[in-house]
This record gives structure tokens, sequence and C-alpha cells, in this order.
């Protein structure tokens, strides 16, 4: 069943680099899994944000496991493929998990993710399919990209947190301590440490002036790493990032560098500011990519405000 999904998944013409892609969607098995095609070397993936809860897929088993949604974060993530679509005429690529995460939870290893229930497992292979398959076609088509793995989380401290595979202890050492090898060879940023435009160091990435944390500090976003807040406090809650920028990101080899990106609670469910917070977020990540990655690349050509609109509800099946 893999290798016919990977078949079917090269049979998908990926589009040219300055073409708009054709409007529609290409979903996984009963719609489980979302893909929206791009033309830009950025990637997002929404693992967490599904409402489907399918008679065919029982609910997981295991105890104590984390099986809440991480609500809005599919809107957010659609949303934001848009406004960068009307902000730069071009769209990155999406790939939405539509299963609750009482069905599948793909930010974990198939075993913890599905808990032996095939159609899960089929849906989680399907998912990490997708990201593989288009993180090879942005390496291949502009030679380095960025993967966010979009999320949201429920803690007390009202801040964005953004991971990058580094634990709350790591991140309170000094940037001298923290730019040694040993580190930046574990972090899902790895190949942009390497070759980013302007020759910062890893510290500086994660935490310094130009850093994502930094742009959203500009734009009023409270976030961790950052120059404000460059580490958790010492026993506060913080997402360091997980399987899918593990395996997606630059940590293992490749060009392809990957962002845990945590949302908190408030910005998601206020939709006055879950509005603005789209906009925002997508000129943060445009602004990211031409810092970093592609200064000269075209990401200046804003659309007519009349344009076409992807039609988005096969995608979103069940949302409420």
């Amino acid at each position: 069943m893999y290798l016919l999904l990977l078949f079917l998944l090269s049979m998908v013409p990926f589009l040219e680099v300055q073409e708009k892609p054709t409007a529609g969607i290409i979903g996984g098995t009963n719609g489980y899994i979302g893909f929206l095609p791009g033309n830009m070397p950025l990637v997002i993936s929404i693992p967490h944000g599904g409402y489907m809860m399918p008679d065919e897929v029982p609910e997981r088993p295991c105890i104590n496991c984390a099986k809440n949604q991480d609500i809005f974060t599919l809107e957010i993530g659609l949303g934001i493929r848009d406004e960068i679509y009307r902000q730069t005429g071009h769209y990155p690529y999406v790939i939405i998990n539509n299963l609750h995460r009482t069905r599948l939870d793909p930010n974990r290893n198939i075993e913890e993710a599905a808990d032996g229930d095939k159609n899960a497992a089929l849906a989680w292979q399907q998912f990490h399919s997708f990201i593989d398959s288009t993180c090879a076609e942005v390496q291949e088509k502009f030679g380095k990209g960025l993967y966010i793995d979009l999320h949201g989380h429920r803690h007390l401290i009202k801040r964005t947190e953004l991971g990058y595979l580094l634990s709350n202890e790591e991140l309170q050492l000094d940037d001298e301590l923290l730019d040694l090898d040993s580190f930046v060879e574990y972090t899902s940023i790895r190949s942009l440490v390497n070759s980013n435009l302007n020759r910062l160091s890893f510290s500086q990435l994660i935490r310094g002036d130009d850093s994502f944390g930094s742009l959203l500090e500009q734009m009023g976003y409270p976030a961790v790493p950052s120059p404000a807040i460059p580490f958790p406090g010492r026993d506060e809650p913080y997402f360091s990032g997980g399987y899918n920028i593990t395996r997606h990101g630059s940590s293992q080899g490749g060009t392809i560098d990957g962002i845990q990106i945590e949302l908190d609670e408030e910005l998601r469910r206020d939709m006055s500011k879950r509005d603005k917070l789209v906009s925002d977020l997508a000129y943060i990540i445009v602004k990211f990519l031409r810092i970093h990655y592609f200064r000269d690349f075209d990401f200046d050509r804003v659309m007519a405000p009349d344009k076409k609109q992807l039609d988005a509800p096969a995608l979103t099946k069940g949302l409420k």
C-alpha cells in the first residue's frame, strides 16, 4: 500500500516555480488527509486541527496520551495559505490531518500515532508521504526551504512557543555554548545555520534580532525563544518540537529546515485576534524567508484583490 501511495503521488503534477497551482484538492483515503499544492519553498502541516471522527477509525485506546484538538489551527493554516497568496502571488504547500486527534496523532511514531488501527496507520503513512514528497520537490526546485508544523498550546503563559528541538534547559545556555556544533548538529534548522544569507550564528537565528521570535515580537506577539524571552523559565512549560520536525526538518540531513509553531489558546479562540494573526503570520513567514533564504526571490508580487480562491471545503470535511 505504501508503494502504491508513492506511485500515485508521483503522478501528481507539481507546478513550475512561477505557475499558479490548479484549483482543487488532492486527498488521502476517505479524505482523512488533505493536500494543497504550492509553488514556493514553504511547506505547512497541520496535524492536530482535524474534526473527523469516523466509525471505521476508532478512538485511540492509549492511556494518558494527548487527544485534545488544537482548535482553530486548521482554519488558521488555511488562512495563512490564502494570505500568503494575497501578499505574494505564491502558495505554500499545505498538508492536513482531517482526523480528530482522538483517532490519529501524526506527530508521533506510527505505533503511538495509530495505536494498531489499520485505517489510522494508513492515514499516518499518507500524511507523512505527502510531506516527504513535497519537501523533496521543494529541495529539488529551490535548493532549500522551510517546513512549519502548526500547533496550538494551552499553557497559562500567553505567548507563541517556537520549537527547534532544543529543550528548556538547553535554551538556558549562553550563546557561546549554544553555538557549538554539538547543539547545531541536532537542531531542526541545521541546514539554515550553515547556509543563511547573513551568516548568522545558531543563537542569533533562534533569538537574535532577525529570528522568527523577534519578528513575532515586532508585530506585538510575545514569543519564546526571542530577544525579549531567550528561554523559558526553569519550571515553565514549553514545547521544544516533536516527531514531525524531527523527521522532516534538517537535523537528519537535507536542506529543508523545520520549525514547530505553538500558538496560545487565546489567540486562536478570539476571532478578531485570529484574523489579524493570520495576516501577521503570513507576513512574518515571508519576511523570514526573504531575510535568511531567498533575498532575490519574487515575494513582492501582490495579486489583484479579486483573485480566485481555491475551493477548500472538501479538504476540511466535517469542519465546524
